[in-house]
């Protein structure tokens, strides 16, 4: 069986509040993301997702300028963006099923309620490299797969025929094949998520 070792992973985290910063720097100083990159809006994100390009970004959700729900449309929508497939964990105070839904209809692969902890952060970054649902490209959204379990189970139980205007793209288990390092299933997951890359692109105006 592989070892994982997370250390691997390059994170980004996006939060205009100094304290949280600063909370955010002590709690992973003395974690596996020694490496981790702190930035205090979206702007100097997406700056830093073009040049540092980091492997996972968790960002907050209410910022002055620009929040983190228009971070995420930025990195899956704009076409100066390096990889509309970095997954983007959404950090909020609110759990709610509205903010739960907005941040999916986002395209937020996941979810971190505060108070953040080194365990919150640990458990929600290891959901999004072992859980990775594949993404969606459709006229209205482009996101990791939204769909629920309910929703799921109601489908299966009503098929209805697939829509011709919606591309799913199978995960490619980049961020696994990382933590793993695993060289083969890295330089594979690598030249899948470029195809996937170019796939988007055609999409995005």
């Amino acid at each position: 069986m592989a070892t994982e070792d997370y250390s691997h992973l390059k994170l980004l985290f996006v939060d205009d509040a100094p304290h949280t910063r600063l909370l955010l720097r002590e709690i992973t100083r003395g974690s596996c993301w020694k490496n981790a990159e702190f930035v205090d809006n979206a702007f100097a994100a997406f700056e830093m997702i073009q040049t540092s390009r980091p492997d996972l970004v968790i960002t907050d959700w209410q910022m002055p300028g620009r929040n983190g729900l228009e971070l995420i449309h930025d990195i899956r929508q704009r076409p100066d963006s390096p990889d509309p497939l970095l997954p983007v964990i959404l950090l909020t105070a609110s759990g709610d099923a509205g903010h739960v839904m907005a941040a999916r209809d986002a395209g937020a692969t996941g979810f971190l309620l505060k108070p953040i902890s080194i365990g919150r952060i640990t458990e929600a970054v290891v959901n999004v490299v072992t859980r990775q649902p594949p993404f969606i490209i459709s006229p209205g959204y482009k996101g990791p797969e939204r769909r629920s379990a309910e929703r799921l189970a109601n489908e299966d139980r009503q098929p209805q025929a697939p829509r011709t205007d919606v591309i799913k793209l199978p995960p490619d288990w980049l961020l696994l094949a990382k933590v793993r390092g695993e060289p083969f299933a890295i330089r594979e997951a690598l030249r899948r998520r470029a195809e996937a890359i170019a796939i988007v692109r055609q999409f995005i105006r």
